[in-house]
């Protein structure tokens, strides 16, 4: 009575899900396929940085120059030389307010001291020193930042060991 109505079984309907099952594997490894293709021949790029609008600046460079030195003295302790010039001109810069910061590169904000006053050395127009003391041996970070009159930042990178160098 209802044989043409109800379900299909016999060698039709595994026909079917064999040729369904072998599309399906097909389908997937040409897809994995062009996948690993794209993969292989595309070049990484650096992702676009998320800017938004930027501030005006003065016409004119505004940061300082620095040129530092820093140097273990021994007993933990840092010597630190700034040159602080002008942009462009490289005319030195006086009478500026110049800090340092040092800070443990192996244990950042652990160790950090600051800010040192760094001095202008008389008759060296644009050189200000300063002394620090370190808290323990290691590779210190040495920030320098002129404040006034134009604002800088540099960095250099000292290593204290246990005895005096030399």
């Amino acid at each position: 009575m209802n044989a043409g109505r109800g379900r299909r079984s016999g060698p039709d309907q595994s026909r079917f899900w064999q040729g369904a099952v072998l599309g399906l594997c097909v389908g997937v490894t040409l897809a994995l396929v062009l996948g690993l293709v794209a993969f292989v021949a595309t070049r990484p790029t650096a992702p676009l940085a998320v800017t938004s609008t930027p501030e005006p600046r003065a016409a004119g460079p505004v940061e300082a120059s620095i040129d530092i030195t820093a140097e273990h003295l021994g007993d933990l302790k840092v010597a630190v030389e700034a040159q602080v010039s002008a942009p462009g001109s490289y005319d030195p810069i006086t009478k500026g307010q110049v800090v340092a910061y040092t800070d443990m590169v192996a244990m950042p904000m652990m160790h950090r001291q600051g800010p040192i006053v760094l001095a202008e050395v008389a008759g060296r127009p644009g050189v200000y020193q300063g002394q620090a003391t370190v808290d323990m041996v290691g590779e210190y970070n040495v920030t320098v930042e002129v404040k006034q009159p134009m604002a800088a930042k540099a960095d250099r990178r000292v290593d204290v060991g246990p005895v005096s160098p030399g």
